[in-house]
């Protein structure tokens, strides 16, 4: 609510004002704290989020494998209510965990394509009609 129209006299009567004192930066655990608490969560949210992105694509991969190429929800709703046997997610987090490390070894070993590209990676017409008929469709 409005400012000082005058400047106010200093000790000796004068109407200066004296320099303001440079402010001095210490390193000290106070000044360290925060920061420091700040790039630790950003670590443990990044670490976080890739590893259950990568457990969640894991797991949809096993059950995709489980109805045979492609997600059935019917057979996802028959698992989950004990009618049909469940897919095996045990050690999913230390697969999530060691996919690069696996998959990087792979590509040394010459079991993967370097290139990102999967052999085969087309749908097979004669596969998905012998499935369909297995599970009597």
């Amino acid at each position: 609510m409005g400012g000082r129209l005058s400047t106010p006299r200093g000790p000796d009567g004068l109407m200066e004002s004296s320099r303001p004192t440079p402010v001095r930066r210490t390193i000290n655990a106070r000044t360290l704290t925060m920061p420091l608490a700040a790039i630790t969560m950003a670590g443990l949210l990044f670490f976080y989020s890739r590893t259950s992105i990568r457990a969640a694509k894991l797991n949809a991969q096993k059950h995709r494998e489980a109805d045979g190429g492609q997600i059935s929800w019917r057979n996802e709703s028959a698992r989950r209510h004990g009618m049909m046997e469940n897919v095996n997610s045990k050690g999913l987090l230390q697969e999530a965990l060691m996919a690069e490390r696996k998959k990087a070894e792979a590509q040394k070993d010459g079991q993967l394509p370097i290139t990102g590209e999967v052999e085969g990676g087309g749908l097979d017409a004669g596969k998905l009609l012998e499935d369909a008929k297995k599970r009597g469709r």
